[in-house]
């Protein structure tokens, strides 16, 4: 299995996952919300022999400020992991935090049952609501060694 990267717009992106989140199982997966993708996302793909097993796209709402060294702001909002396999989110995720956390705050609007994988990966309920908890993760302080 491997985890792509890919730019909001790429075109790779889209042979990857259009007939996913096109998919009524998929879209009831995510709770009948749709998919959004711009030039502002980054989507973590995770595929498997040409099979795609599941994606994270991230909207990077804020650019980090290099000069006043202010982090960037990042959101999860939607996802799809197959069969909510447990290797394949956890795998996911992971590829999330170390290319993003460094350089960027990131929320997280995550379904209620999905909470520990979060949880394993540097995330922190902030909030409760009905159907899902609204989790962050802090960004690493870049230390002098």
């Amino acid at each position: 299995m491997e985890v792509v990267k890919l730019e909001g717009e790429d075109r790779l992106l889209y042979h990857l996952t259009a007939h996913l989140v096109m998919d009524k199982k998929v879209l009831a997966y995510n709770l009948n919300y749709p998919f959004r993708t711009s030039p502002d996302y980054c989507w973590f793909v995770a595929t498997d022999n040409g099979d795609t097993l599941g994606f994270i796209p991230v909207e990077l709402k804020e650019k980090p400020q290099e000069e006043d060294k202010k982090a960037g702001n990042a959101i999860i909002n939607n996802y799809y992991i197959a069969d909510d396999d447990s290797h394949v989110f956890l795998m996911l995720l992971k590829e999330v935090v170390q290319a993003l956390l460094p350089d960027f705050e990131l929320d997280a609007i995550v379904q209620k049952q999905h909470i520990p994988f979060f949880e394993q990966n540097e995330f922190s309920i902030v909030v409760y609501w009905t159907r899902y908890v609204k989790m962050k993760a802090f960004r690493h302080e870049k230390k002098c060694v």
